[in-house]
């Protein structure tokens, strides 16, 4: 046994019901302070708690306890109650008002405060347990080994969680780092290869057209003979070849792109000029006089059949009462003047934001940003679609292309 200058001995520390050493290489070797002014009842505690898996050290008053707390870590305090000057009562409340070892179990031994009153003190001064001498050593061993048990379980847990923390802090900082590295790399890798992705997007864009286009001319003309025999059976022949045969210039327009001084209200009648009798009466547009740039033309003229397409089948134009409202205007209050249009869509059946984006997003709302240099803005109202574009007038004008 060690007195209370000594430290703890690790050659003694033999592999008994607790390693030695536990796998993390925290030794698992626990200190016990054993508290009586006297050195005979010391000394049986010791003959007691004799174990490889403990350190016992000893106080005979409570001053020599404090300063072996200041110094030592305790799985457990074993304190007699009568001792002079600080009793034990007095010395476990002094031990709890220090944070360091609040949460130390203590265990009062005593030979004459027997009495309920006394026993419901020393649990008030914070102890776990208050036994009578003579104590039973086996009893002693038992709770004492308890205790001990938990105090080692409890560092190696906080030893363990130490290093768990050490190491997600070090993989953090490994990934941050090599985030950094591959946004350095990616940013090389965009910067010298900008302009032929750039080049490689409007091609492929410009062939996604022709494919898309195609697949929306068969749906729209399939909408365009439903809607046609369902409000005019007898007439279907006559008004489903007229607007198949206006869908068919239409389409011929965009994909040649060849106009110029194309004036807005002309285009975007001929967009949807295959709507036949609707146009004047469900689709109805208008704003100022504007002669569009050829690139103004073909970028706003595909939004409009794009925009047509889509309200057949799933918008207002889907159904018997909806109806469209086109609108444009240049504001040329503005420091620079800016040109806007819309599309609202009203009383068609409700409609919900695509869980994705397609080509047709893509055209009515990156392709015209990027050809004319603009925001749009795309709405999924309950109550129908709404569509805006705006952009700085200059860029749709026809009189100031080259």
């Amino acid at each position: 046994m060690k007195p209370l200058t000594g430290q703890p001995d690790g050659a003694q520390a033999q592999q008994s019901g607790v390693d030695a050493a536990s796998a993390d290489g925290m030794s698992s070797i626990a200190n016990i302070l054993i508290v009586d002014d006297e050195p005979k009842n010391l000394t049986v505690l010791e003959t007691v708690l004799d174990s490889p898996r403990y350190q016992v050290i000893r106080a005979e008053s409570a001053d020599a306890a404090l300063l072996a707390l200041l110094k030592y870590d305790f799985a457990v305090l074993i304190l007699d109650v009568q001792m002079p000057g600080i009793t034990g009562f007095e010395l476990a409340q002094m031990i709890k008002q220090r944070k360091k070892t609040s949460e130390v179990p203590i265990i009062f031994l005593t030979a004459y405060y027997n009495e309920d009153q006394h026993v419901v003190e020393g649990y008030d001064s914070g102890a776990v347990d208050y036994l009578l001498k003579p104590i039973n050593p086996a009893i002693l061993r038992s709770k004492v080994s308890v205790l001990v048990e938990l105090f080692v379980k409890q560092r190696q847990l906080e030893e363990a969680n130490r290093a768990l923390s050490a190491e997600v802090a070090e993989r953090r900082l490994v990934q941050m780092r090599l985030s950094e590295l591959n946004d350095t790399l990616e940013q090389r890798v965009l910067d010298r290869t900008e302009a032929h992705k750039r080049a490689e997007e409007q091609v492929r864009l410009l062939m996604a057209e022709v494919n898309h286009r195609s697949k929306n001319l068969l749906s729209v003309v399939t909408a365009i003979a439903q809607q046609t025999a369902a409000n005019s059976p007898q007439e279907f022949l006559v008004k489903f070849s007229s607007r198949v045969q206006a869908l068919a210039v239409s389409h011929d327009l965009l994909v040649k792109s060849q106009w110029r001084s194309i004036d807005i209200s002309g285009l975007v009648r001929g967009q949807l000029a295959h709507f036949g009798d609707l146009v004047g009466k469900r689709i109805l547009f208008g704003g100022p006089p504007l002669h569009l740039s050829s690139a103004a033309a073909q970028c706003i003229g595909m939004v409009i059949h794009e925009l047509s397409t889509n309200t057949v089948k799933y918008g207002a134009l889907s159904c018997g009462k909806g109806r469209i409202d086109i609108a444009w205007e240049a504001d040329n209050t503005a420091a620079e003047p800016v040109f806007s249009i819309s599309w609202t869509e009203i009383g068609g059946p409700p409609i919900f934001a695509p869980t994705h984006r397609g080509f047709g997003t893509t055209v009515v709302t990156k392709m015209v940003e990027m050809g004319l240099d603009g925001e749009t803005g795309l709405d999924y109202r309950s109550t129908g679609l709404i569509w805006r574009f705006s952009c700085p007038l200059k860029n749709v004008l026809e009189a100031l292309q080259a």
